[in-house]
């Protein structure tokens, strides 16, 4: 019945997540080409400079807030409220702290904003308020009560959090729009976000207050406990470097060697495979605290049965989504933008790769981060961001933007894969290594050859434009789907979804 009210609480999250993605895909989408035929490429790749250099300040989060989460599954399994509050207050600090330490340094910043822009930028914009604005919405949450989210992450309640997000986020992007038809003014339109932010996080206050009436900030967290919270924080450091580097510094890179026209354009193609990879995220966020629940309560074999049979999922999903990048990456950016505004197609091999390489080691990272293994590869994040930083700026100098994926594809594969496999498979599943291995080449080698086969089948279409695109899709959906199930269908982790599957409608039937 536990590990059923688990997956029952993963399945849930999983739906108000994707609600939520498909919101904040579609309505930048629109944004997006509003931007360009209203104002111009330079506001968007303003946008996209302001976005990226305000996510390497975030740096300064540091990771605390997945360490705090993670201290909290076992005193939320075992409804240890004292611990539960004092764990509470001690995040509501922290959070003060990286507030004022990210507008710091964000003020610091603002004076070299210029220098971050190659060649020109809208005229008439003042960059130094356009950038104020997007500091305060990014500190406004950490004064706030942005802390009071751990409560709904550790509880398995993310449903709750997607649930707010997805109204707010489409009232302010409704305004968003009619700003800009209305008005055509940037700073208007920009506004909106830290209402937006103000709005999200009183409904949360909220919501949570209701929830948890007996969790208040209150008491002391024991020295020990500090101890290991700061232990996983310092490693946890390394971690969100890494991270941010590979996301964030290619716009600003592309920025300050290649200028806002050409940032403008990756943008556009990034914002595809960003809105992708958020969307197969939920998929990890939303089962993390449930992974951490049953790694509390389950032996090792049940555990390393559910890894082999998320992995299968992942792999499935992610193997798709790269196929589907591939056949309808140029056939809608060219409804979408034009000829103009596209890269060519070996782009576009280079972020279905970026895509798989990214997003096909994710679930044994949820484990490691359900499990709190985030010491046992310390240096790998320091290592790879240098890597990635070096190669990327070289490459970048050399062949051009495509040095900007490349970079990460290398650091992704060579560094991260390799290291992250044999911290999982010394520390939690011992004697699974090779097993995990041969599936996991496996799995690519089937994507790849799909994703042959599928382009080989949709340049058969004779269509273009919009009926183009819906006859690929088609073709994209039920090709790669069908191959999958006629290669998968025997395999153990195949039967174990669909038996939980099943277990789970009949609940929904039951309730």
């Amino acid at each position: 019945m536990i590990a059923s009210g688990r997956t029952k609480k993963s399945l849930e999250n999983i739906v108000f997540g994707m609600g939520n993605r498909v919101v904040l895909m579609f309505f930048p989408f629109v944004i997006k080409s509003l931007l360009i035929s209203k104002l111009g490429a330079g506001y968007l790749g303003l946008n996209n400079l302001f976005m990226s250099i305000l996510q390497v300040l975030n740096l300064s989060e540091l990771g605390i807030g997945t360490a705090m989460v993670y201290s909290m599954y076992k005193p939320m399994a075992e409804n240890d409220k004292k611990t539960l509050q004092a764990l509470l207050k001690l995040y509501r600090k922290f959070y003060y702290i990286i507030g004022a330490i990210i507008f710091g340094i964000g003020l610091v910043v603002m004076p070299f904003i210029k220098q971050l822009i190659n060649g020109a930028y809208p005229e008439d914009i003042n960059l130094y308020l356009l950038y104020l604005i997007y500091l305060i919405n990014t500190v406004l949450s950490y004064f706030l009560f942005a802390y009071k989210k751990s409560l709904l992450e550790a509880s398995q309640q993310n449903s709750i959090e997607s649930k707010i997000n997805t109204i707010v986020s489409i009232i302010m992007y409704v305004c968003q729009i009619l700003a800009l038809l209305i008005t055509s003014n940037y700073y208007i339109f920009i506004i909106f976000m830290p209402l937006s932010t103000l709005v999200i996080n009183l409904l949360r206050n909220h919501t949570v207050n209701k929830m948890y009436p007996d969790i208040i900030c209150k008491g002391n967290v024991d020295k020990e406990h500090i101890h290991a919270i700061y232990k996983n924080v310092r490693a946890l450091i390394g971690h969100r470097i890494g991270t941010t580097i590979i996301t964030s510094a290619d716009n600003i890179v592309i920025s300050a060697f290649l200028g806002l026209n050409i940032l403008a354009i990756y943008g556009n193609y990034y914002f595809i495979l960003s809105s992708l990879i958020s969307l197969v995220a939920i998929f990890y966020m939303s089962t993390t605290a449930s992974i951490g629940n049953s790694l509390i309560k389950a032996d090792e074999q049940k555990n390393f049965k559910d890894f082999k049979t998320f992995n299968f999922l992942n792999n499935w999903l992610v193997g798709w989504f790269a196929i589907c990048l591939v056949c309808l990456y140029q056939p809608f950016m060219k409804i979408w933008m034009g000829e103009n505004l596209m890269l060519p197609f070996h782009m576009v091999i280079l972020f279905a790769i970026y895509f798989y390489a990214w997003l096909s080691r994710r679930i044994g990272l949820t484990y490691k981060d359900a499990a709190g293994l985030w010491q046992e590869d310390f240096w790998k994040p320091y290592i790879g961001s240098v890597v990635n930083l070096v190669i990327n700026i070289v490459l970048v100098k050399t062949i051009g933007i495509e040095g900007v994926v490349i970079s990460t594809i290398i650091v992704m594969v060579v560094i991260y894969f390799p290291w992250e496999t044999k911290v999982l498979f010394t520390n939690m599943f011992q004697g699974g290594l090779k097993e995990y291995c041969l599936k996991y080449y496996s799995y690519a080698l089937v994507t790849i050859i799909t994703a042959c086969l599928t382009y080989y089948v949709s340049s058969l279409n004779p269509f273009d434009g919009i009926v183009g695109l819906i006859i690929t899709s088609v073709i994209c959906c039920i090709v790669p789907n069908m191959v999958f199930l006629i290669v998968y269908f025997k395999t153990p982790e195949f039967k174990d979804f669909i038996e939980r599957l099943k277990n789970y409608c009949k609940e929904a039937v039951i309730l």
